[in-house]
Formats: C-alpha cells, structure tokens, sequence
C-alpha cells in the first residue's frame, strides 16, 4: 500500500505539478485616468465626477478584465488637496477597500497640486517591504523630489516613479515568493527625455536590492510599440547622447507576448469617439519567472462614456 501511494504521490507530481506549485496567477492593471480638472473641453461631457464611478469600477470590479487586481499602477492622478473633488490620490484610496496604496506628488509637494503616479496592492496576498519601496524622479538627481532637469523650460512638467518589493502572503505568513512593482508615466514631449528615463529606470532594476525577485512595469510610455524606447525596454541596445545602452534584464511585453500577431492594441483615444489601433503607448512589462498567459484592453464604458482619455490594459502572470 505505501508503495502505491508513493507511486500515486509521482503520478500527480508529474501530472500536475507545473499548476501546483506555480502559485496563483498574479493579475495587474494600468490605467492613465486622466488628471482631474485637465480634461479637454468642453468639460462637461468627461467631468471627473462622472468618470470617477467608472474608474473605480474598473479598478474595483474589472468588468473586461482579470481579476481581482493583485497590483495597479495608475497614471496622472491629481494630488490637489486644496480642491477635495478633485483629489484623485485621497479618493480612489479610500474607494479601493483592501488596497494598500503609494504614491509621491511627482512636484516633490504633497500640499501642492501635482500630478502622480500610484500603486495598489492587494493587502491580503501583498505585503511592501517599507526598507525597499519609495520614488525616484526622472532626472540627473532622481532622489530630490521635483527635479526635472532634463527637459527645456519644464516642458511636460516633473515626472517620476512609484515602486516597491511585494512579499507574497500565505495562511502562515510570507510564502518566500516577492516581486517588484514599478509605475511610472514618461515625458510627452520631449524624446531624449524619454529615453534618459528609461535608462534610468532599466538601471535602477538591474541594481535592485532582491535580485531573485522577478519585476513588473506599468505606465504611459508615450512611445509607441515599434520605437527604440519599448525595443530599448525588451533588451534591444539603444543609441542617444553618443552612447549605446543595452539593459542587463530584458523585460517582457505582456500584450505582445500574448498576441504575438495583433495590431489590435490602441490605448488613447482623447474622447474623439475613436481609437486609433496604433497608439498604443500604455503597456504593462514583466520579467521571468513570470510569464503572460493573458492580456487585454478594456474597453468599459457607462452610458456611451469612457472612463479616461486611454484604454486600461491589464495582463495576468503565472510563475514558471
């Protein structure tokens, strides 16, 4: 009898072992959710307190996603806490019960309208590490807040990012599994501003304190799916400034990795009634042991309305 059960014990093992221990499937969302009191005119028509409700649903509810989000990485949330309806950071906060959240005003102020860029962890799967979490801003001296020395006359104004390691929780503590979060949302108008980012931001991951823990990226590059910047990001050398940067950890496009053959990928429309399929610059990247095994846009809306100005893109990752 025991050498039955030893021999079923292998059976399942090599059977169904690759789901057994992966672990659960681990589900992330971007979303750029337009800054309140930025939307294009007439105002009216996308006023934040009716996109509100619908962003929060998304974020909360998923309804053309996966889900529930384990992280999300949002995009151009207002901190204004002079204007309380208009305080994106304070409101979706107190919306996403269960959520941990994290932020830095990417004006270096927090009692100072500033655009940011927010993550959200699902506390009961998550823990951050509070010795390996923060923000660095996107500049020659990314550990002073506000500086934005790469850009002419402050042309897009100071951009940052919002990271941290996740420690996985199980029914007796930490499970051993983590993983970093980044969020970020780069310069509009300026490329080599850009492109210095994203230098920066692929140095900081091969410098991470944890190095066996694998990494996660969302944003609003503002480059699109063919430009040296998302090559750059996906482990092709990059030339600017007289250099040639090549990342040591070559990241994974979600989306692309799941759809290796679409098009079908546009995530800003700016409330035309239209989306362009080829502006995507909204994506999601991953590094191994973590592998996209689905991805997609959403495209909710709530009475004809969009939630914001860009698609929310989410993508689930399972561990190899």
């Amino acid at each position: 009898m025991k050498t039955f059960h030893l021999f079923l014990s292998i059976l399942i093992l090599f059977v169904f072992g690759s789901s057994v221990f992966a672990g659960e499937p681990i589900r992330v969302l971007t979303f750029n959710i337009l800054c309140a009191g930025w939307e294009p005119e007439p105002k009216k028509d996308y006023a934040w307190e009716k996109r509100l409700p619908i962003v929060v649903d998304v974020m909360k509810n998923f309804p053309d996603g996966n889900g529930p989000y384990d992280f999300i990485g949002t995009q151009e949330t207002s901190n204004n806490p002079a204007k309380p309806e208009y305080h994106q950071v304070k409101q979706l906060a107190d919306a996403m019960i269960g959520y941990g959240s994290l932020f830095a005003p990417c004006g270096g102020k927090l009692d100072k309208f500033s655009l940011s860029n927010m993550i959200f962890w699902k506390k009961d799967r998550w823990e951050i590490d509070p010795n390996d979490s923060g923000t660095f801003w996107l500049s020659s001296t990314p550990d002073v807040p506000g500086s934005n020395d790469w850009v002419e006359k402050n042309r897009g104004g100071e951009r940052n990012v919002t990271y941290g390691l996740f420690h996985e929780l199980g029914a007796n503590g930490r499970t051993g599994k983590k993983v970093y979060f980044f969020n970020t949302h780069l310069n509009v108008h300026v490329e080599t501003a850009r492109l210095r980012s994203a230098v920066l931001i692929m140095d900081k991951i091969k410098n991470r304190k944890s190095q066996d823990a694998p990494v996660i990226v969302t944003g609003d590059f503002n480059a699109l799916q063919n430009s040296p910047l998302i090559a750059y990001m996906q482990g092709k050398p990059l030339e600017f400034d007289g250099q040639t940067f090549t990342p040591s950890l070559p990241l994974i496009e979600t989306f692309k990795a799941v759809h290796p053959d679409s098009t079908q990928f546009g995530t800003t429309h700016g409330y035309s009634g239209k989306i362009s399929w080829d502006k995507k610059i909204d994506f999601i990247f991953t590094s191994s042991p973590l592998k996209p095994i689905n991805a997609k846009v959403i495209l909710t809306t709530k009475d004809g309305l969009y939630p914001s100005d860009h698609l929310p893109v989410d993508a689930v990752l399972q561990w190899e």
